[in-house]
């Protein structure tokens, strides 16, 4: 077995985890009401990417109140879905509702940092992450983690916020992100501020194209990208 030393305390991840915790009780009604239900669709078509077995092994990074994994462990029906997160609020959210509602296959929880996995060299058939990794201060380092603990022909899928490529369309996307995810964001948690940074993060995120390049040089092959919603988010698949 071999895994990483911790990662080194960031101030970005420090920011990132104070705005979790103060929304954890409350991310999924944030979610929903900022995503107008659509993300139920998004959590869908990753799970169709994943080209899940019944003898895969999956896991599941920011799993933060534990939809996708739930969605994977439902809707894919694989062997098992170890969901991590590096935030205990929000972990908790999760496995209080894995209590309350069973999910179709077993779903554990870890408490981990997605940038030093406190698992086995390939043990796991797919890793997924849903809206994390923007918020990781080192992406190569979370990318060597993954190809790490993937084994080979493993697939890794990120659902990430994104860049429309119609004009219009990303200067209106870009509108609501500035103003409504603020305002209900704020409205939530009382931390307005705290959202305004979370949505800077996803406007200095890299283009569909340019993530598929950083996932390239980190040794991935067979990347794609597949635009949802007009590309506000986008789904990229990279195999090990």
């Amino acid at each position: 077995m071999t895994q990483s030393d911790p990662a080194p305390v960031d101030p970005k991840s420090e920011r990132v985890s104070t705005i979790f915790s103060s929304i954890a009780d409350r991310y999924d009604l944030f979610n929903s009401m900022a995503s107008m239900g659509i993300d139920k669709g998004w959590r869908r078509e990753l799970v169709r990417a994943a080209h899940l077995a019944p003898s895969s092994r999956v896991l599941d990074l920011a799993s933060g109140t534990g939809d996708v994994a739930f969605a994977l462990a439902d809707l894919g029906r694989p062997a098992e879905v170890v969901a991590t997160d590096f935030n205990a609020e929000m972990l908790a959210v999760a496995e209080k509702k894995a209590a309350e509602k069973p999910p179709a296959v077993p779903v554990s929880f870890s408490l981990a940092d997605a940038q030093a996995l406190p698992f086995d060299d390939e043990s796991f058939d797919v890793v997924t992450v849903a809206f994390g990794v923007r918020n990781f201060p080192d992406r190569e380092r979370n990318f060597a983690e993954v190809l790490r603990v993937l084994r080979p022909g493993g697939r890794y899928i990120i659902l990430e916020f994104s860049r429309p490529g119609f004009a219009p369309w990303r200067g209106a996307y870009h509108i609501y992100l500035r103003h409504a995810i603020p305002a209900i964001g704020g409205a939530l948690t009382g931390d307005r501020d705290g959202f305004v940074y979370l949505n800077d993060s996803i406007r200095q995120f890299p283009t569909q194209a340019q993530l598929a390049a950083e996932l390239r040089r980190a040794g991935f092959t067979q990347i794609s990208w597949k635009d949802l919603s007009g590309g506000i988010v986008a789904l990229h698949t990279a195999v090990k």
